[in-house]
């Protein structure tokens, strides 16, 4: 008995169907579509990835605005900063100071040379304010990421006129502390009692510069919290506190300096704050000089280790544009205050 199998669908219907000469031993008519496809596939890819191994990656450059893009055309490019490695030491008494590097005096000898400018017989200030133009590092160990604005109020071991006015708001429980207060100078001393007259618009909070408070008094402040804004007293700035009797003496005799970055270099910034006068003592200016110093380098951030903040000191004493060079780091690393001039 001869079996026949059962075919179903399109192959019985093709089976059945009488053929054409021409189909006969046509390879076309077996299915072979998934292992043709197959192959392509494998070619293609091939075929993509020398093109992408070919092909030179793309960086994106980031979008910058037409008007950022006109104000680094016209005042970006060279950094302000000076750079004077690459510079040799002048041989001569008379040099032009930017072909040449600046030599590197000690405090004492500039406060001396300023003395001489400044004589009667000159300019006829003796008792010129003496100040630090400071060149700082604002960049961090992160691309693209720079330090925020510093700012700050030192109070220097020897006292002087600095020439700096701030209006200063005491708030205190206890009456010794704004006695001494008003007779050091703050604007305004008083109590608690500051809550009723600010929301009373007896007081505007807004006019003072800074406001110092004891610390059980905080909560009670917070009241008038959006009146004084940032001018709030808190204990991380250092104006509020248990004992206002230092903090008071700070804002009152303390020296304030501020960090301007410039316009067009994140990572460039400038301070420049007076710390005597040219009528103390030699050991009086090198004293508050080594404490401005000390306070301004204990800025700089944690994460950042790659260099120091500050770059560049150099003493100035107005109205003379003389400047001259000294090496910060004896001071900042607690060395001997005497530096002798670098001479190479």
């Amino acid at each position: 008995m001869l079996l026949i199998p059962r075919f179903s669908g399109t192959m019985a219907q093709l089976l059945t169907k009488p053929m054409p000469l021409m189909w006969i031993g046509n390879p076309v008519f077996f299915h072979t579509a998934a292992i043709l496809e197959a192959a392509r596939k494998g070619t293609r890819a091939k075929r993509e990835a020398k093109k992408r191994a070919s092909k030179k990656e793309v960086v994106k450059k980031e979008y910058i605005p037409y008007k950022k893009r006109m104000e680094l055309l016209m005042g970006g490019g060279r950094s302000p900063r000076r750079y004077e490695e690459h510079l040799k030491y002048p041989t001569d008494d008379v040099w032009i100071t930017r072909y040449w590097r600046w030599k590197m005096y000690s405090l004492r000898e500039t406060i001396a040379m300023h003395r001489e400018t400044h004589h009667e017989t000159q300019y006829n200030v003796p008792d010129a304010c003496i100040n630090a133009y400071m060149e700082l590092y604002l960049n961090l160990d992160k691309k693209n990421r720079y330090m925020d604005p510093i700012a700050e109020v030192v109070n220097l071991p020897h006292t002087f006129d600095s020439g700096q006015q701030r209006n200063l708001l005491v708030i205190s429980r206890k009456q010794e502390v704004i006695d001494y207060a008003r007779q050091a100078g703050a604007a305004l001393a008083v109590g608690p009692e500051i809550i009723k007259m600010a929301q009373k618009d007896e007081v505007n909070l807004q006019e003072f510069n800074y406001v110092v408070s004891e610390v059980d008094i905080l909560p009670e402040l917070v009241a008038i919290r959006g009146l004084m804004k940032r001018q709030f007293p808190n204990t991380r700035n250092g104006t509020a506190g248990s004992d206002l009797i230092p903090i008071i003496d700070r804002y009152i005799h303390g020296v304030e300096y501020k960090s301007t970055k410039d316009k067009y270099h994140q990572d460039f910034g400038t301070i420049e704050v007076p710390f005597g006068r040219l009528s103390m003592t030699d050991e009086q200016l090198e004293d508050n000089f080594a404490c401005l110093l000390k306070a301004i380098d204990s800025k700089k951030p944690n994460q950042r280790k790659s260099t120091d903040l500050l770059s560049l000191v150099v003493i100035r004493s107005p109205p003379s544009k003389e400047q001259f060079k000294i090496n910060h780091d004896l001071y900042i690393e607690g060395s001997t205050v005497e530096a002798e001039v670098a001479v190479q």
